[in-house]
């Protein structure tokens, strides 16, 4: 490859600059060759194609939604959309699909949940303006919330149920102020967070985190139970430094987000908001997991570790090795925050759990019966 070149992966691509690469302002040509690793999915997950125009009856230049749009600027239809066609996708789960119209950017404000069962082979909404009047004709952002229950991560190389003599030696302890709690024997671990603490540009770096080296293609996951007062603030977080990391986080009732799941990209000291995934608030317990696929991050969320909400996917280039955990805040002046984390989690694709090195007896030991426990789990079920 000649200057300013650089050989991409299968993928999916928004915006050239945001490559840890210093891509030119254009491109003259383009070079095509075979893949010769051939793993993983070319687009990440596609549950639907969302088909928006500016004008009723699909008139209008046509523009389409494949994942969740937290700005309906960015793609050039704020507040024009005024016609709608949804599609099963690729990856259209069994159990139907749900897209999601926001009033406001970030999904927030009045929505219009728009369901896609099995049975339908399009729906389409030909005039936003005949809707009921209650709804304000506006959308600024758009959630696709689809169902999945595969994954090609499926060997488990590390797990912890933080209820041993002492924690890992391999996990780090980033906690300033001292909110992450537990003792041996816990079987948990606990993050009591006061208001103001955050990981956020501007603010501060103060929320506890604990979190382990890794590189490579992985995908980790948590349980969190959920309280009925909804005092937890907290989740996975991918962590390169200060300007990359990713957050994965359950919300607080008090917070913006009502308790939903929120998937957050930090790239280069800028923010972006990935996606959202609604619906949890009456779960009993949340079940985070995100998974990476070079530089390309999915972040899902379940009630039951069975059906996975796909919550969104974010372009986030970072250099082996990554680190990988645990993160609770209290952002703004919300009530403190309590989050309790039942269990870490990470998986490989069967072929590569060898490049999770070192392994040590305890973790091997829990690997083999959580396989053991899940085995029973689908004859039980």
């Amino acid at each position: 490859m000649g200057a300013g070149s650089w050989p991409w992966d299968r993928g999916f691509y928004p915006n050239l600059h945001d490559v840890a690469y210093n891509f030119p302002d254009r491109v003259s040509s383009i070079g095509f060759g075979p893949d010769l690793q051939g793993a993983g999915p070319e687009w990440g997950t596609l549950p639907v194609i969302v088909e928006v125009y500016p004008e009723p009856y699909f008139q209008g230049e046509k523009v389409l939604i494949l994942r969740d749009i937290a700005f309906t600027q960015n793609i050039g239809m704020q507040d024009r959309i005024q016609s709608i066609r949804i599609f099963k996708g690729p990856n259209f789960p069994p159990g139907g699909c749900k897209v999601v119209f926001y009033e406001h950017i970030d999904f927030q404000g009045a929505s219009l949940p728009i369901e896609i069962l099995p049975r339908d082979s399009v729906v389409e909404i030909p005039d936003l303006s005949a809707l009921p009047e209650r709804w304000s004709r506006t959308i600024s952002s758009v959630s696709i919330e689809g169902w999945s229950t595969s994954t090609e991560f499926t060997q488990l190389v590390f797990h912890d149920e933080f209820s041993g003599e002492q924690l890992d030696p391999r996990w780090r302890w980033e906690d300033p102020r001292g909110h992450g709690q537990w003792s041996a024997r816990q079987g948990y671990l606990q993050m009591n967070v006061a208001p103001g603490v955050d990981l956020w540009h501007g603010a501060n770096f103060d929320a506890p985190r604990l979190i382990r080296r890794i590189q490579g293609d992985f995908a980790i996951e948590t349980r969190i139970p959920v309280t009925p007062q909804l005092k937890e603030h907290g989740g996975l977080l991918v962590w390169k430094d200060r300007d990359n990391f990713l957050r994965l986080e359950k919300t607080s009732g008090p917070h913006a987000f009502n308790g939903d799941v929120r998937f957050e990209r930090h790239y280069r000291g800028g923010y972006q908001l990935v996606g959202r995934g609604p619906g949890l608030k009456n779960a009993k317990q949340v079940y985070l997991r995100l998974e990476r696929f070079g530089n390309r991050f999915l972040g899902y969320a379940s009630e039951d570790a069975v059906n996975w909400l796909y919550v969104g996917e974010a372009i986030a280039p970072m250099r082996d090795p990554v680190w990988v955990g645990l993160h609770a805040l209290c952002p703004g002046s919300i009530p403190p925050t309590e989050t309790r984390f039942d269990y870490f989690r990470i998986y490989r694709r069967p072929h590569e759990a060898h490049l999770y090195q070192p392994r040590d007896r305890r973790s091997s030991t829990s690997a083999q019966s959580l396989a053991t426990w899940t085995a029973l789990r689908r004859i039980v079920r």
